[in-house]
């Protein structure tokens, strides 16, 4: 069975595949910025805005969760959040502009199943922590001096704003964990995939028996190499891989490198 359809609240038909709707955007939006007439101008930007308003929709699950998460360290760090909401609402938006923006869809033709989540997860986290800080910051600039000093006499924001960060990753770990461990493995499929492309016949017997928990000496012995060739071998795809990785993650607004990925992977 495949998954179940996904309708859309507000027409009662299924959702749209995040690709057609990434693809409907960029495409009106070109079309918008060479139009001649005003009236032309206006059809294809509004043709831009109901993709994203559709994916918009698609998302508020997401966008959600992202907003209790920021309630729950407001409330923790004695910011008061609920006036704020709006303003929210509106950075949200304009960081899911941009992600749509910046998809490059050629890079994510060979993924079948490829959606939004994981990047447009990425980008609202990190809002919330700039919202964060800035909120925090314009806290520090309305109440009395005296409430950020400690018993000691010594300035506490600084420390604050260094709990908040503790705390964001704390607890970023506890709820966005396996987002981070399935962003990570589809980078590291398209680094590998990319680099095969690079590779010798010989080289990708290699890497094809390092995974499959073959030993060492057993790859000389099949390969018919020596040790040197071996480990020259094994360091140049190393150090490839790591530039595709890099790449990769840059493709969809994170930093990662081969030990940070081995790492999350428990390797």
């Amino acid at each position: 069975m495949g998954r179940p359809k996904r309708i859309r609240e507000s027409t009662g038909i299924e959702y749209q595949s995040d690709r057609d709707l990434v693809e409907q955007f960029q495409l009106n939006m070109d079309k918008a910025a060479a139009a001649r007439k005003e009236t032309t101008r206006k059809l294809y930007s509004s043709r831009m805005l109901d993709a994203a308003y559709e994916m918009w929709e698609k998302y508020f699950k997401l966008r959600m969760k992202m907003r209790a998460e920021m309630a729950a360290l407001c409330r923790r760090n004695s910011l008061h959040y609920p006036e704020l909401y709006e303003e929210y609402d509106a950075e949200a938006w304009e960081k899911f502009i941009l992600q749509f923006q910046g998809i490059r869809l050629e890079d994510v033709a060979h993924l079948p199943n490829w959606s939004i989540y994981i990047r447009l997860w990425g980008y609202w986290r990190s809002m919330n922590r700039d919202l964060l800080k800035k909120w925090f910051d314009w806290n520090i600039n309305t109440i009395p001096i005296y409430s950020l000093t400690r018993n000691d006499g010594k300035d506490s924001s600084n420390e604050s704003l260094t709990n908040i960060d503790v705390e964001i990753a704390k607890r970023g770990d506890q709820i966005n964990s396996q987002l981070e461990i399935e962003m990570n493995r589809e980078i590291f499929w398209e680094a590998l995939d990319n680099l095969k492309t690079e590779l010798t016949p010989k080289q990708k017997k290699l890497i094809n028996m390092k995974a499959s928990g073959y030993k060492n000496r057993e790859i000389i012995s099949t390969l018919k190499i020596n040790g040197k060739i071996f480990r020259e071998s094994l360091n140049f795809i190393k150090q490839r891989l790591e530039t595709k990785i890099i790449a990769a993650a840059k493709r969809r607004n994170t930093n990662l490198t081969y030990s940070e990925m081995l790492s999350s992977f428990g390797g």
